[in-house]
Order: structure tokens, then C-alpha cells, then sequence
């Protein structure tokens, strides 16, 4: 068959010119005359098989240091070895950032066709074919082994103590549920996001071997619902996806109001509690109720203002007066709590 001549001195064989505006969907097979469309397909570069991690979600994972910082400051309990409470807490982080990456794989692979047409998620490794399957599912499978190990070892180095691991076991099964049920309805796939933040926050005090305050338990599952609801109803603003009804959209308007006002209430009912009181020596923790509610508020006008692009949670870690609310919550914390 004759060859023709392109351009720039590229020869191709006419059944193998690549085709003007080739347009293929995720499940499409490849046609593989196109050789230049199937130079870039599955190239499965150590690039793109860290983004399949999406290392930037991993900051999440931070909330395992609540009751480790509040620990430091509780009158009733000390952590007895500081260094080996940091090692502690940096296998506890290990786990839990395997086990988070774990379960972005696996949700990417659920996705992958749905993401191909979302605009927003179109770019990511595996929708845009630029992993594979054969690559992203035994890069999950690493990643959740590792997981486990680091939590195993954990308990194993505290001689015997398995508690991490089973809260790191009751994470990992937590993710199929979330990714092939719980999301399908909207409250039970946020509740299901914020019961995977409060497994990792009790994680972090099961890691240094201190006690969890279950009202600070609540306000971590409340906030993280809050935010999850915030996410959907942020979706809703993003060009090319299936819009809501107004009546769903009033629904989660509603709903979302609730979980703020939810919210806002535990922690002020958490700061005024005899236990935290007694605990700390001081019912000046009520003074930092104002910066919550500013933090709730920034967020909200995030989702409904400024519209946070359908990821005000990735907005949230780019957004400076968020960013200084939440210092500011920190440092006060920390004077009030250290002035006690």
C-alpha cells in the first residue's frame, strides 16, 4: 500500500494515518492504526500514578492530631514519652495517607467513565487514560497492604495493642461502601465521608495512647458533614454537570443550614462542659467559638458566593482568610490552653 509524505517530513502508511479529531470515549477500544493517539494512552508514568494519590487531599489526614494537641494541655493525662508519642503518631499518619490514597484509587477506577464527561475530573490519571487498570488496581492494592502493615506494626511495637489497626480496617471497608452504595443517597454518603474523619480522629488518640473526648468526636464527625454537604451543593454550580430540581436544591440548602447551626452548637456545648473544664482548668475555650463560627461562615460563602468550583474543600486550603481563621484558632487554643 503507498505511503504518503506529511508535512515536517513524517512518512506514514496510509492505513496508519492517525485520524483528524479522533474522538473516543473511556470505554472505547483503542484503534490502534492511530499510532499517535497510542503513544499518549496508558503510559502509566510515575507522574501520573502519584496523582492517582492525589497527594493534595492528603492534608486531610491532619485532623489525627486533634486530640494529640488537646492531650498536651489536659491536666488529667500526660503523655509520658514524647518521642515515642511522635513516632507513634507518625505511623498512625503513614496508615491513614496510605489508607486515604487507597481509597482515591479505588473511587478513580469506579469513576473512570463518569469523570471522562465531568469537567472537572476529566483531567485526572486514570479518566484521562494516562493509567491503566492493570497499573491503578495493584497500585490501590500497595497502598492499602501498606496501610494495614503500618497500623499492624504499630499495635506490634506497643506490644499487642491492635486498636489502630482495627480502627484502620473499619476505615478501609468503610471505602467500597462509600464508593458503590452510600453515595447514591446524599446524607448517607455524607455521613459515611464523615465517619471515615472521625475513625482517622480517633485514630490519633488511640495512637499516642490517650483519651478522646466524645464531644470532640462529634464536632469532627458534625464539621466534616457539614463540609461533604457543602461539596454537593457546590457540584451544582459546575457547567456541564445534570443540575438538581429546586426542590432538591432547597432540600440540601436546609440541610446544610443544619449542620452549620449543628456544628457551631456541639463545639460552644463542648467548650462550656464540666469535663473540658475540669480537664483543662479553664472555661475560657468559649472565647474561640467566635472563629468557628467565622470558619463556617467562609466556607459557606465559598460554596454559595464564590462558589468554590465544586471543590470548596480544595478551595479551603488555598483561601488565605480561611487559612487565618484557622491559625488564629490554633494560637488561641494554644494561649488560652497553655495560660491555664
Amino acid at each position: 500500500m503507498p505511503e504518503q509524505k506529511k508535512p515536517g517530513g513524517r512518512v506514514y502508511h496510509r492505513a496508519a494515518q492517525p485520524r483528524k479529531r479522533a474522538s473516543r470515549t473511556f470505554g472505547e477500544s483503542a484503534d490502534w492504526s492511530d499510532h499517535e493517539g497510542c503513544e499518549a494512552l496508558y503510559t502509566n508514568r510515575p507522574a501520573n500514578l502519584l496523582r492517582c494519590l492525589r497527594p493534595g487531599q492528603w492534608p486531610k489526614n491532619l485532623i489525627l492530631l486533634a486530640a494529640p494537641f488537646f492531650a498536651c494541655f489536659d491536666k488529667g493525662q500526660r503523655i509520658a514519652d514524647p518521642v515515642r508519642a511522635q513516632e507513634d503518631l507518625g505511623l498512625a499518619l503513614v496508615a491513614f495517607v496510605l489508607l486515604s490514597a487507597y481509597a482515591y484509587v479505588l473511587n478513580d477506577l469506579a469513576d473512570a467513565k463518569a469523570d471522562a464527561r465531568n469537567p472537572l475530573k476529566r483531567l485526572r490519571p486514570i479518566a484521562a487514560r494516562q493509567v491503566s487498570f492493570g497499573a491503578a488496581i495493584p497500585l490501590g492494592a500497595l497502598c492499602l497492604a501498606g496501610g494495614l502493615a503500618a497500623a499492624w506494626y504499630h499495635g506490634w511495637r506497643a506490644g499487642g495493642g491492635h486498636a489502630l489497626l482495627w480502627l484502620a480496617l473499619g476505615y478501609a471497608l468503610l471505602q467500597p461502601a462509600y464508593t458503590f452504595a452510600a453515595r447514591r443517597v446524599v446524607e448517607i454518603g455524607a455521613a459515611a465521608v464523615a465517619l471515615g474523619f472521625a475513625l482517622r480522629a480517633a485514630a490519633g488518640a488511640v495512637a499516642v495512647g490517650v483519651r478522646l473526648s466524645p464531644w470532640l468526636l462529634v464536632c469532627a464527625f458534625l464539621l466534616t458533614f457539614f463540609v461533604a454537604l457543602c461539596k454537593r451543593r457546590a457540584a451544582h454550580f459546575v457547567k456541564g454537570l445534570p443540575q438538581p430540581t429546586a426542590a432538591e436544591s432547597r432540600i440540601l440548602d436546609l440541610e446544610i443550614g443544619v449542620a452549620a447551626a449543628a456544628t457551631a452548637a456541639c463545639y460552644a456545648l463542648y467548650t462550656l462542659a464540666t469535663e473540658t473544664i475540669a480537664n483543662f482548668g479553664t472555661d475560657r475555650l468559649v472565647w474561640t467559638v467566635p472563629l468557628v463560627l467565622l470558619g463556617l461562615f467562609r466556607f459557606l460563602r465559598l460554596t454559595y458566593g464564590e462558589r468554590g468550583g465544586g471543590a470548596p474543600d480544595a478551595t479551603l486550603l488555598r483561601d488565605w482568610p480561611t487559612l487565618g481563621i484557622l491559625a488564629l484558632w490554633v494560637a488561641a487554643c494554644a494561649a488560652i490552653l497553655a495560660t491555664a
